[in-house]
Protein backbone atom coordinates (compact mmCIF):
# COMPACT_ATOMS: atom_id res chain seq x y z
CA UNK A 1 0.00 0.00 0.00
CA UNK A 2 1.23 3.40 -0.97
CA UNK A 3 2.52 5.32 2.10
CA UNK A 4 2.69 9.14 1.76
CA UNK A 5 5.09 9.48 4.64
CA UNK A 6 7.38 6.94 3.06
CA UNK A 7 7.18 8.81 -0.24
CA UNK A 8 8.04 12.12 1.44
CA UNK A 9 10.92 10.52 3.32
CA UNK A 10 12.21 9.05 0.06
CA UNK A 11 12.04 12.42 -1.67
CA UNK A 12 13.88 14.09 1.24
CA UNK A 13 16.51 11.35 1.12
CA UNK A 14 16.99 11.87 -2.62
CA UNK A 15 17.34 15.63 -2.24
CA UNK A 16 19.75 15.21 0.67
CA UNK A 17 21.81 12.80 -1.40
CA UNK A 18 21.84 15.28 -4.30
CA UNK A 19 22.84 18.13 -2.00
CA UNK A 20 25.61 16.06 -0.42
CA UNK A 21 26.80 15.01 -3.86
CA UNK A 22 26.93 18.63 -4.99
CA UNK A 23 28.84 19.68 -1.87
CA UNK A 24 31.33 16.83 -2.12
CA UNK A 25 31.75 17.38 -5.83
CA UNK A 26 32.41 21.06 -5.27
CA UNK A 27 34.98 20.29 -2.60
CA UNK A 28 36.77 17.85 -4.89
CA UNK A 29 36.84 20.39 -7.72
CA UNK A 30 37.92 23.17 -5.33
CA UNK A 31 40.63 20.99 -3.80
CA UNK A 32 41.90 20.13 -7.24
CA UNK A 33 42.07 23.83 -8.10
CA UNK A 34 43.89 24.62 -4.85
CA UNK A 35 46.34 21.79 -5.42
CA UNK A 36 47.06 23.06 -8.92
CA UNK A 37 47.53 26.62 -7.62
CA UNK A 38 49.84 25.45 -4.84
CA UNK A 39 51.83 23.36 -7.27
CA UNK A 40 52.24 26.33 -9.62
CA UNK A 41 53.27 28.55 -6.71
CA UNK A 42 55.86 26.08 -5.43
CA UNK A 43 57.27 25.62 -8.91
CA UNK A 44 57.50 29.39 -9.37
CA UNK A 45 59.29 29.79 -6.03
CA UNK A 46 61.71 27.03 -6.96
CA UNK A 47 62.58 28.75 -10.22
CA UNK A 48 62.98 32.11 -8.47
CA UNK A 49 65.16 30.64 -5.73
CA UNK A 50 67.34 28.91 -8.30
CA UNK A 51 67.77 32.19 -10.19
CA UNK A 52 68.59 34.08 -6.98
CA UNK A 53 71.10 31.43 -5.92
CA UNK A 54 72.84 31.68 -9.29
CA UNK A 55 72.83 35.47 -9.11
CA UNK A 56 74.22 35.36 -5.57
CA UNK A 57 77.10 33.15 -6.69
CA UNK A 58 77.90 35.60 -9.48
CA UNK A 59 77.76 38.57 -7.09
CA UNK A 60 79.96 36.80 -4.53
CA UNK A 61 82.57 36.05 -7.17
CA UNK A 62 82.40 39.64 -8.42
CA UNK A 63 82.75 40.93 -4.84
CA UNK A 64 85.88 38.83 -4.28
CA UNK A 65 87.47 40.45 -7.34
CA UNK A 66 86.49 43.97 -6.26
CA UNK A 67 87.68 43.40 -2.69
CA UNK A 68 91.03 42.11 -3.88
CA UNK A 69 91.38 45.00 -6.33
CA UNK A 70 90.48 47.53 -3.60
CA UNK A 71 93.04 46.04 -1.21
CA UNK A 72 95.77 46.06 -3.85
CA UNK A 73 95.08 49.61 -5.00
CA UNK A 74 94.70 51.10 -1.51
CA UNK A 75 97.84 49.26 -0.40
CA UNK A 76 99.78 50.78 -3.29
CA UNK A 77 98.44 54.25 -2.52
CA UNK A 78 99.20 54.24 1.21
CA UNK A 79 102.66 52.73 0.80
CA UNK A 80 105.36 55.05 2.17
CA UNK A 81 102.88 57.92 2.75
CA UNK A 82 104.04 58.16 6.37
CA UNK A 83 107.64 57.18 5.79
CA UNK A 84 109.84 58.26 8.69
CA UNK A 85 106.90 59.63 10.69
CA UNK A 86 105.56 58.54 14.07
CA UNK A 87 101.87 58.28 14.94
CA UNK A 88 100.38 57.75 18.40
CA UNK A 89 97.76 54.96 18.52
CA UNK A 90 95.58 55.34 21.63
CA UNK A 91 93.54 52.45 23.01
CA UNK A 92 91.61 51.70 26.19
CA UNK A 93 92.34 49.10 28.83
CA UNK A 94 89.28 47.03 27.93
CA UNK A 95 88.35 46.06 24.40
CA UNK A 96 91.08 46.77 21.89
CA UNK A 97 88.99 46.75 18.70
CA UNK A 98 90.92 48.36 15.90
CA UNK A 99 94.33 48.63 17.55
CA UNK A 100 95.96 46.06 15.30
CA UNK A 101 94.27 47.46 12.19
CA UNK A 102 95.33 51.04 12.98
CA UNK A 103 98.88 49.95 13.76
CA UNK A 104 99.13 47.89 10.58
CA UNK A 105 97.83 50.78 8.46
CA UNK A 106 100.42 53.16 9.93
CA UNK A 107 103.24 50.66 9.43
CA UNK A 108 102.10 49.78 5.89
CA UNK A 109 102.42 53.47 5.11
CA UNK A 110 106.02 53.39 6.34
CA UNK A 111 105.29 55.05 9.68
CA UNK A 112 106.09 54.05 13.24
CA UNK A 113 103.23 53.42 15.67
CA UNK A 114 103.60 54.69 19.25
CA UNK A 115 101.27 52.67 21.48
CA UNK A 116 99.44 54.44 24.31
CA UNK A 117 97.02 52.52 26.51
CA UNK A 118 94.70 54.45 28.84
CA UNK A 119 94.39 52.36 31.98
CA UNK A 120 92.43 54.64 34.33
CA UNK A 121 89.63 57.06 33.70
CA UNK A 122 90.30 60.79 33.88
CA UNK A 123 94.01 59.96 33.69
CA UNK A 124 93.88 58.92 37.33
CA UNK A 125 93.61 62.57 38.44
CA UNK A 126 90.81 61.84 40.88
CA UNK A 127 93.43 60.02 42.95
CA UNK A 128 94.76 62.64 45.36
CA UNK A 129 98.13 60.92 45.83
CA UNK A 130 98.76 60.84 42.09
CA UNK A 131 97.44 64.34 41.58
CA UNK A 132 99.85 65.69 44.18
CA UNK A 133 102.74 64.47 42.01
CA UNK A 134 101.65 66.89 39.30
CA UNK A 135 99.91 69.79 40.98
CA UNK A 136 98.43 71.14 44.18
CA UNK A 137 95.12 71.93 42.45
CA UNK A 138 91.96 69.94 43.25
CA UNK A 139 90.48 67.77 40.54
CA UNK A 140 88.43 69.61 37.93
CA UNK A 141 87.58 69.41 34.26
CA UNK A 142 90.03 72.26 33.65
CA UNK A 143 92.83 70.31 35.34
CA UNK A 144 92.07 67.24 33.23
CA UNK A 145 92.14 69.38 30.07
CA UNK A 146 95.44 70.96 31.15
CA UNK A 147 97.14 67.60 31.78
CA UNK A 148 95.75 66.23 28.51
CA UNK A 149 97.15 69.22 26.66
CA UNK A 150 100.54 68.73 28.35
CA UNK A 151 100.63 65.08 27.25
CA UNK A 152 99.85 66.06 23.67
CA UNK A 153 102.60 68.70 23.71
CA UNK A 154 105.11 66.18 25.08
CA UNK A 155 104.24 63.62 22.39
CA UNK A 156 104.32 66.14 19.55
CA UNK A 157 107.52 67.79 20.70
CA UNK A 158 111.05 66.55 20.16
CA UNK A 159 112.15 66.88 23.79
CA UNK A 160 114.06 64.16 25.57
CA UNK A 161 112.32 64.71 28.91
CA UNK A 162 108.59 64.14 29.23
CA UNK A 163 107.78 64.61 32.93
CA UNK A 164 103.96 64.37 32.75
CA UNK A 165 104.13 61.22 30.65
CA UNK A 166 106.69 59.66 32.99
CA UNK A 167 104.64 60.53 36.09
CA UNK A 168 101.49 58.93 34.68
CA UNK A 169 103.44 55.88 33.56
CA UNK A 170 105.00 55.47 36.99
CA UNK A 171 101.51 55.61 38.50
CA UNK A 172 100.36 52.97 35.98
CA UNK A 173 97.70 55.32 34.66
CA UNK A 174 98.93 54.99 31.09
CA UNK A 175 101.23 52.58 29.28
CA UNK A 176 103.42 54.06 26.55
CA UNK A 177 105.52 52.00 24.16
CA UNK A 178 107.72 53.22 21.31
CA UNK A 179 107.99 56.90 22.28
CA UNK A 180 111.71 57.49 21.93
CA UNK A 181 113.52 60.56 23.33
CA UNK A 182 113.88 63.29 20.74
CA UNK A 183 111.14 61.80 18.51
CA UNK A 184 107.85 63.60 18.02
CA UNK A 185 104.55 62.35 16.65
CA UNK A 186 103.00 63.94 13.58
CA UNK A 187 99.55 62.71 14.48
CA UNK A 188 97.31 60.58 16.68
CA UNK A 189 94.61 58.02 16.05
CA UNK A 190 92.30 57.01 18.87
CA UNK A 191 90.38 53.75 18.95
CA UNK A 192 89.97 53.93 22.73
CA UNK A 193 86.84 52.54 24.34
CA UNK A 194 85.67 52.23 27.93
CA UNK A 195 82.93 49.67 28.62
CA UNK A 196 82.18 49.52 24.91
CA UNK A 197 81.65 53.28 24.61
CA UNK A 198 83.92 56.08 23.34
CA UNK A 199 86.71 56.82 25.81
CA UNK A 200 86.44 60.54 26.50
CA UNK A 201 90.12 60.77 27.45
CA UNK A 202 91.08 59.33 24.08
CA UNK A 203 88.88 61.91 22.39
CA UNK A 204 90.39 64.58 24.64
CA UNK A 205 93.89 63.66 23.50
CA UNK A 206 92.77 63.78 19.86
CA UNK A 207 91.21 67.20 20.42
CA UNK A 208 94.43 68.38 22.09
CA UNK A 209 96.43 67.31 19.03
CA UNK A 210 94.04 69.20 16.76
CA UNK A 211 94.21 72.22 19.07
CA UNK A 212 98.00 72.22 18.75
CA UNK A 213 97.70 72.18 14.96
CA UNK A 214 98.66 68.55 14.64
CA UNK A 215 96.72 65.73 12.99
CA UNK A 216 94.28 63.47 14.83
CA UNK A 217 91.75 60.85 13.75
CA UNK A 218 89.19 58.61 15.49
CA UNK A 219 88.79 55.15 13.98
CA UNK A 220 85.80 52.87 14.62
CA UNK A 221 85.84 49.30 13.33
CA UNK A 222 83.31 48.13 10.77
CA UNK A 223 82.51 45.04 12.83
CA UNK A 224 81.41 46.60 16.15
CA UNK A 225 79.25 49.72 16.41
CA UNK A 226 80.43 51.88 19.34
CA UNK A 227 79.54 55.43 18.29
CA UNK A 228 83.19 56.48 18.47
CA UNK A 229 83.28 58.00 14.98
CA UNK A 230 80.14 60.06 15.57
CA UNK A 231 81.30 61.18 19.03
CA UNK A 232 84.62 62.33 17.56
CA UNK A 233 83.04 64.21 14.68
CA UNK A 234 80.71 65.94 17.15
CA UNK A 235 83.93 67.41 18.58
CA UNK A 236 85.17 68.29 15.08
CA UNK A 237 87.76 65.50 15.12
CA UNK A 238 88.09 63.72 11.73
CA UNK A 239 86.67 60.21 12.02
CA UNK A 240 85.65 57.10 10.10
CA UNK A 241 83.89 53.79 10.81
CA UNK A 242 85.57 51.43 8.33
CA UNK A 243 88.70 50.55 10.31
CA UNK A 244 89.77 46.99 9.56
CA UNK A 245 89.06 47.19 5.83
CA UNK A 246 91.18 48.32 2.89
CA UNK A 247 88.94 51.38 2.61
CA UNK A 248 89.59 52.08 6.29
CA UNK A 249 93.37 51.83 5.83
CA UNK A 250 93.21 54.29 2.97
CA UNK A 251 90.98 56.65 4.97
CA UNK A 252 93.25 56.59 8.02
CA UNK A 253 96.45 57.27 6.10
CA UNK A 254 94.72 59.85 3.93
CA UNK A 255 93.50 61.81 6.96
CA UNK A 256 96.93 61.57 8.58
CA UNK A 257 98.33 62.95 5.33
CA UNK A 258 96.15 66.04 5.46
CA UNK A 259 92.97 65.01 3.61
CA UNK A 260 89.85 67.10 4.11
CA UNK A 261 88.39 66.69 7.58
CA UNK A 262 85.09 64.86 7.81
CA UNK A 263 83.07 61.89 9.01
CA UNK A 264 83.77 59.07 6.56
CA UNK A 265 82.17 55.65 6.17
CA UNK A 266 78.61 54.42 6.38
CA UNK A 267 77.34 56.43 9.35
CA UNK A 268 74.20 58.50 8.91
CA UNK A 269 75.17 61.94 7.71
CA UNK A 270 78.68 60.84 6.70
CA UNK A 271 80.66 63.27 4.55
CA UNK A 272 81.49 60.49 2.08
CA UNK A 273 82.45 56.80 2.13
CA UNK A 274 86.12 57.84 2.07
CA UNK A 275 88.22 60.97 1.37
CA UNK A 276 88.77 62.05 -2.20
CA UNK A 277 91.78 60.42 -3.82
CA UNK A 278 94.34 63.17 -4.54
CA UNK A 279 95.09 63.84 -8.19
CA UNK A 280 98.82 63.25 -8.53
Amino acid sequence: MYNVRYHIASLVGVFLALALGLILGGLVVQRGTIDRQQGALVEGLRREFSALRSENRDLAAHNVVLTGFSADMSGEWVRDRLMGKSVVVVSGAGRTDGVDSATEAVELAGGTAISVTLVKRDLGLRDEALRSELTSEPYSADLLASVTSSLAAEWIGLQTDRPVTEALQDAEVIVVEGLEPGVGAVGLVTVALQAGKPDQNGLGLAAAFVGQESLAVAGETDSVTTGLARAAWNREIPAFDTLGTSVGSYTLVSLLSGAKSGLYGSAEGATAPYPDVPQE
